[in-house]
């Protein structure tokens, strides 16, 4: 009986030794974090915030109408907390996902240069996020409201020569996160170069001072292939651009971006 009873201490003695490693086990493979992977490019469809027809935010109007009618419609969107909401919820979703990508595709470059033989130093990758300028980083609503939305192209104009449009603030803040994580900014523009000093002028003052570049149209460009090339012009310098934020459907066609993320923008449409 005795040989019995010690065979079956010695059995569960046995089993809760193995239990013991299989539950250790267990957690510690709940324990270990997945790596972190960079998500794939994919910047088509834009995140935008608002259902569009041609790259314009639903702003209460309904039936038909011109474009003379929307002044009431644009001012009152403008002047509520609707058009802020909208700029800062695109531009937080930019900023959440360029903390992640960046993150990610530095932790995988880290990675693979562990793993590397023999050793090597390992580099960062060169990160970058493009911006637009007018209605992106800028605000030109003070001129184009002063021609009741019914001359953007000369609203624009006046504008640029007074090199005094305020930063729009979540493209500021975004901006400054992406200086923070030493992410390299560019603004490509519809812009012509022409205008440069006016321009960077403004971008300073509107707190845009620590900027890698800026593309500017030549007048016989397409605003699609124009800023869709400079965009892959980047990449052929080594950038991954992680993000690229615009308020035209225009900024953002043509890929070479992880994603595009669209602001809204009632007062004109660039094609």
């Amino acid at each position: 009986m005795r040989e019995r009873g010690g065979a079956r201490t010695l059995l569960r003695a046995l089993a809760l030794v193995a239990l013991g490693a299989m539950l250790g086990t267990a957690v510690g493979a709940l324990g270990k974090k997945k790596p972190v992977r960079p998500a794939k490019p994919q910047p088509d469809p834009p995140v935008s915030i608002r259902a569009t027809g041609v790259g314009l935010p639903q702003i209460g109007e309904q039936g038909t109408v011109g474009a003379s009618d929307l002044a009431t419609s644009l001012r009152n969107y403008h002047d509520s907390s609707s058009y802020d909401s909208d700029l800062a919820n695109v531009d937080s979703q930019a900023d959440r996902f360029m903390r992640r990508q960046v993150k990610a595709i530095r932790a995988k470059a880290k990675r693979r240069c562990a793993r590397s033989k023999p050793a090597k130093r390992c580099t960062t990758p060169k990160l970058a996020l493009v911006l637009d300028i007018d209605e992106t980083s800028l605000s030109n609503y003070q001129q184009l409201a002063a021609t009741n939305f019914s001359g953007a192209a000369g609203a624009l104009a006046s504008a640029v020569f007074a090199a005094s449009s305020p930063a729009i603030g979540p493209t500021l803040g975004l901006y400054q996160d992406a200086r923070g994580l030493q992410v390299s900014v560019f603004f490509i523009t519809g812009r012509p170069s022409a205008v440069s000093t006016f321009t960077e002028s403004n971008l300073n003052a509107a707190g845009y001072t620590d900027r890698a570049g800026i593309f500017f149209k030549p007048s016989s460009d397409a605003v699609i292939p124009f800023k869709s090339g400079a965009r892959a012009a980047l990449e052929q310098q080594g950038y991954r651009i992680v993000a690229n934020v615009g308020d035209q459907e225009s900024d953002l066609a043509g890929g070479h971006a992880d994603r595009s993320f669209k602001l809204p923008n009632p007062f004109y449409f660039i094609s």
